[in-house]
C-alpha cells in the first residue's frame, strides 16, 4: 500500500474517533431543549390556570376546620333542645290554663251551692236566731175535700198533752200557729161531727201535711208525722247541701294547685293526681270536668319535661 493510500485511510480512521465527543454534545443540547420545552409548557398551563381563576392550592387542615362539624352540630343540637324545651313549656301552659279555667268553674258552683236558697237558709234551725219557727196548714173534708171551717186546732206538749196554743180554722180550712219551738209536740184537730185527730210532729218551717177530717163521733187514731219526725227536713237539706258545697269549693282548690304545680314543672305525678280530685267540682256540671279532663290529657305531652320525670 503506498504512502497516499495509507494517510487517507489514517485520515478517514481519525474523524470518526474525533466525531464522538461532538455527538455527546448534541445529545446533551437535545436534553436541554426539551427540558426547556417542558418547563416552558408547564409555565403556559400554570398561567393558563391563573387566567382562568382555578388555583391549586395546598390542602391545609387547621384546627379551626376539624372543630367546626362539631360546632355546628352542638349549636344544631341547642337549637332543637330549645325548641323542645319550648314546646313543652307550651304544653304546660295550655294543660295549666285549663284546669285553672276548669276549677273556677268548680268555684263558682261551690258558691252557687252555698248561697242556694237564702230565704230558707236563713229560716232554717243552722242559721235562725231563735229555736222558735210557725207552723201552718189545712183541714180538709174526707169526702169532698174542701175546706173545713171552725176546727179547732190546739197545740200540745208531747209529754204532759198540756195546751200551748189554740186556734181555729178559716173558710178555706187554714190555720197558722206562731213561735212554737222546735221539738217534738202533739196537734190536735176537733169539731163536732167529725172524727177528732191527734198527730205527733217535729215542727220546721215547713207547712204541715193536710189533715182529713172524717164524719163520726170519737177520736181516730193516732198519727205521727213521719215526714217531720224522721223524714226529710229543711235543716236536713240545708246541711247536705252545705256539705256538697264545701266539697265541692275544696275540689276545685285541689285544681288551681294543680295548675300552680304544672306551672312550676317540678312533680308530675302530684299535679296529675290534683287534677284528679279536682274533676269532683262539678263546675256547671260537666264544662268544669270537661275542661280539666282535656287539660290532664295535655299534661301528658309535658311529662318529660317536669323535673321529677327528668330525674327518673
Amino acid at each position: 500500500m503506498n504512502p497516499e493510500t495509507m494517510r487517507g485511510a489514517e485520515t478517514q480512521m481519525y474523524y470518526p474517533r474525533t466525531s464522538s465527543p461532538n455527538t455527546g454534545e448534541t445529545m446533551d443540547e437535545d436534553r436541554e431543549e426539551r427540558m426547556e420545552a417542558l418547563r416552558a409548557r408547564v409555565r403556559r398551563k400554570k398561567e393558563a390556570a391563573l387566567n382562568d381563576g382555578v388555583i391549586e392550592e395546598e390542602l391545609v387542615v387547621t384546627a379551626a376546620d376539624i372543630e367546626s362539624p362539631h360546632d355546628e352540630f352542638s349549636e344544631a343540637s341547642q337549637d332543637w333542645f330549645e325548641m323542645a324545651d319550648l314546646d313543652a313549656d307550651r304544653w304546660r301552659n295550655l294543660a295549666a290554663a285549663l284546669i285553672f279555667v276548669g276549677s273556677v268553674l268548680g268555684m263558682l258552683s261551690a258558691v252557687l251551692i252555698l248561697q242556694g236558697n237564702p230565704t230558707e237558709l236563713l229560716n232554717s234551725s243552722l242559721f235562725a236566731e231563735s229555736e222558735a219557727v210557725d207552723i201552718s196548714g189545712t183541714a180538709l173534708e174526707d169526702v169532698e175535700g174542701h175546706g173545713v171551717e171552725n176546727v179547732t186546732v190546739e197545740l200540745l206538749d208531747a209529754r204532759s198533752k198540756a195546751v200551748l196554743q189554740s186556734t181555729s180554722t178559716d173558710a178555706f180550712g187554714y190555720y197558722s200557729i206562731q213561735n212554737v219551738a222546735q221539738e217534738t209536740h202533739i196537734i190536735k184537730f176537733s169539731k163536732e161531727g167529725y172524727l177528732t185527730v191527734e198527730r205527733t210532729f217535729l215542727p220546721d218551717n215547713v207547712g204541715l201535711d193536710p189533715v182529713t177530717m172524717k164524719p163520726g163521733n170519737g177520736t181516730a187514731d193516732p198519727q205521727n208525722d213521719e215526714q217531720a219526725l224522721s223524714g226529710w227536713t229543711l235543716d236536713d237539706a240545708v246541711s247536705l247541701s252545705t256539705a256538697v258545697g264545701l266539697l265541692t269549693l275544696g275540689t276545685a282548690l285541689l285544681g288551681v294547685q294543680s295548675a300552680v304545680e304544672i306551672r312550676r314543672g317540678k312533680r308530675y305525678r302530684r299535679s296529675q293526681y290534683l287534677a284528679a280530685g279536682a274533676l269532683f267540682s262539678r263546675g256547671l256540671i260537666i264544662v268544669g270536668p270537661t275542661l280539666i279532663l282535656f287539660g290532664m290529657i295535655v299534661n301528658l305531652f309535658a311529662k318529660e319535661d317536669f323535673e321529677d320525670e327528668r330525674e327518673d
